[in-house]
Formats: C-alpha cells, structure tokens, sequence
C-alpha cells in the first residue's frame, strides 16, 4: 500500500512535469528543453525564501511560481520569439540549450553546489490509512496534481483563452487571420508551463533534495513521460506520468536501488518502439480522417 501511494505521488509530479512541457509543445510544435532548468529554479527559488527569509510554505511557493512566470516569459521572448517560423528554424534547440546551461550556473552560484533538504508539508507528519502509514506530502503530491490536472482542462475547453489555445495549436496561420495574436497566446503558454514547473519542483524537492543538479534527475523524467503519453497531448501527459511513476515503483521492489532508473527508461524506450506517438497518440483517426489531438 505504502509502496504505491509513493509510485503514484512522484508519477502525479512526473505528469505535471510532462503537462507543462505538453502546454508548450501542443503550441509551437518544439521541445522546451530548458524545462528541467525551470523546475530546478522553483525549488530552490522556493527553498530560499522558506530557508532564509523563513516564509510560509504556500507564500514561499507562490512567490516561486510568480517568480517563474516571468522566467519563462523572459525565456520564450529571448529563445523562442525572434526566430520566426518554429516549425522552419531548429536554432531553438540551441537556444532553449543554452538558456537552460545559463540557468544552472548561476543557480551554482546563487544557492551553492550542496544539496539542500527541503522541508516537507505539514512538516513531513504521516497518517494511517488501513494500518499504512503514509505522508501528508505524497497524498498531496497526488491532490495537487488532479487539482491542475482538472483545472488546466476546465481553462482549454471552457474558456475564451482555451479556445485561442486550440486555434493556436491546431491552425495558427488561421489563427492569425481570425485576428489570433499567436504570439501572445504561446507567450502565456509558457508562463502557466512555468508556473506548474516551480509547483512541481516545489513538491518533488522533499524528495529528490534541493540542488542544481536536479535539473538532469527530474528533467529527464518530464520528457520521459511525456514521451510516453504522447507529445501535445496534455492528457496522455498524465497517463505518462503516472505510468512511469509506478514502473518506478514496481522497479524499486524488484532490483536493486542503483538500477531503478535504468529499469523505467529501457521500459520507455520499449514504448516508444512500440508506439511511436505514446500511449495516448496526438494524431488519432476518426472516420478516415487525420484529426490532431494537441489538447
């Protein structure tokens, strides 16, 4: 029981992960690969303020959240803006590279190169649950992850932004001539995926620690489940991430500690083969006719 509350915690912080790295993607049709930068900069954005300034939790990680908002908007109009046609012009790859390097170094410089433990929610207090005890964190890792699961679907489909969002993905050149600033909508885009990364470092760090290096660790596994649900589609984000959340689980129980990670990425390479477009593609046929399910 333990033991899969745990797979399922990280697996709703990997989807998270991945959701933020679909809301880009199912918009520009590129990869942010400075996003596990973005995440490594939440956390310990987030642990400063709680460390030195001795903030509450939810004040400390709002102000990570605002904090990287504006960093990934500043991100997206000094990578991503100025190269005009993505789906024309790779140099994002390059730059999206480097800003991710830049933000690492001067994390080094800022925070250190020492892991930090960051503290747990509720102060790591457990409760029992048919006689297993389990941490307050993860059954929030996991509320969380719903809550903004939910609330990102409620925005796409109900709202006026949503529906600018699904014009942007699906035809921007139609979108423009509709009178659709692309460039604004992909511009928000990239806030919300900011915001959801400096939440989603806020909650994995208790686990993983707080460092600069984390970048690597929890980075690799936002493309890993995103790879897995399938690229552009936000939903399949979450059956990705929680799919390799319990692959984790399951690996963790079975071989030792050292080839748990090794274990989960041959499992999704194997998917990828397998299935190209993730589980959940982002191209479905319906009625003999390509339909693109970015959202």
């Amino acid at each position: 029981m333990q033991e899969i509350v745990t797979a399922l915690a990280n697996g709703s912080i990997y989807a998270l992960m991945a959701l933020a790295i679909g809301i880009i993607y199912s918009t520009t049709q590129i990869i942010n690969f400075a996003h596990g930068s973005v995440i490594m900069i939440g956390a310990m954005t987030s642990y400063w303020l709680l460390s030195i300034f001795h903030m509450n939790y939810f004040t400390a990680i709002l102000l990570a959240v605002l904090i990287n908002i504006i960093l990934s908007m500043v991100i997206y109009k000094v990578s991503v803006e100025k190269l005009g046609d993505l789906t024309q012009n790779s140099s994002w790859i390059v730059t999206l590279f480097g800003a991710g390097i830049i933000l690492d170094n001067t994390a080094r410089i800022l925070f250190g190169t020492e892991p930090k433990a960051y503290p747990f929610l509720f102060d790591g207090h457990v409760i029992s649950i048919f006689g297993t005890k389990i941490m307050i964190h993860e059954m929030m890792m996991i509320l969380v992850a719903v809550i903004i699961g939910v609330l990102y679907q409620i925005v796409i489909q109900k709202t006026n932004f949503g529906r600018a969002v699904r014009a942007v993905s699906f035809r921007p050149d139609t979108a423009r001539i509709m009178g659709i600033r692309s460039n604004r909508i992909v511009l928000m885009c990239f806030a919300i995926s900011g915001a959801v990364a400096a939440i989603s470092g806020a909650l994995i760090a208790p686990i993983t620690f707080a460092s600069y290096t984390m970048t690597y660790s929890v980075g690799i596994k936002a493309f890993a489940a995103a790879l897995i649900g399938g690229l552009g589609n936000t939903k399949g984000a979450f059956i990705g991430g929680i799919s390799l959340g319990l692959i984790e689980g399951i690996a963790s129980m079975i071989v030792p500690g050292g080839l748990k990670d090794a274990i989960s990425f041959l499992i999704m390479i194997i998917v990828i083969i397998v299935l190209p477009g993730g589980i959940l593609s982002a191209k479905l046929f319906t009625k003999g006719e390509l339909k693109t399910e970015k959202i």
